[in-house]
């Protein structure tokens, strides 16, 4: 996990250094600087990211999932839109999310640059966060958030 987190920063950093705001915005743009590319977004796949990893576990968006964790309401972040910030406040809490991701998962989510950087352009965008519902949940996921991490585990 944390190697994703910084092939990430990696991009966000060159996307700072260039002046791109396209990851920001969640907008395609594939600018290669020195062999790298910044990953093209999908607002709609991190959406169901966010969703079926369980990040909604601990997480809030639109009034739907946890409490544990800061809600992702992008109406509501106090933070600026620039990606270096949102991943500097996520590695700074991955001990604490590693540690609840096993216990309330049993597991601990695995992502890719791709994926985070997905993630992020939903939880940047609240036009897609008003459309998240408890039915984008699976039965799996509600479940935990409802009755708590020991339900569906043997």
């Amino acid at each position: 996990m944390k190697h994703c987190f910084a092939l990430l920063g990696l991009c966000v950093l060159t996307s700072l250094a260039t002046g791109s705001t396209a990851l920001a915005q969640g907008q395609a743009d594939a600018d290669p600087v020195a062999g790298i590319s910044l990953p093209q977004t999908d607002v709609v796949r991190g959406k169901a990211l966010f969703a079926e990893r369980g990040c909604v576990v601990c997480h809030s968006v639109n009034n739907v999932g946890g409490n544990s964790g800061p809600s992702l309401d992008a109406s509501n972040l106090d933070q600026s839109r620039n990606p270096f910030d949102f991943f500097a406040r996520m590695w700074r809490g991955a001990d604490q999310m590693l540690h609840l991701q096993s216990a309330d998962l049993g597991y601990q989510i695995d992502f890719d640059g791709q994926d985070l950087a997905d993630i992020y352009a939903f939880v940047q965008n609240g036009e897609a966060q008003e459309g998240f519902t408890e039915d984008d949940l699976t039965d799996r996921i509600r479940e935990i958030i409802d009755n708590g991490p020991s339900v569906g585990r043997n």
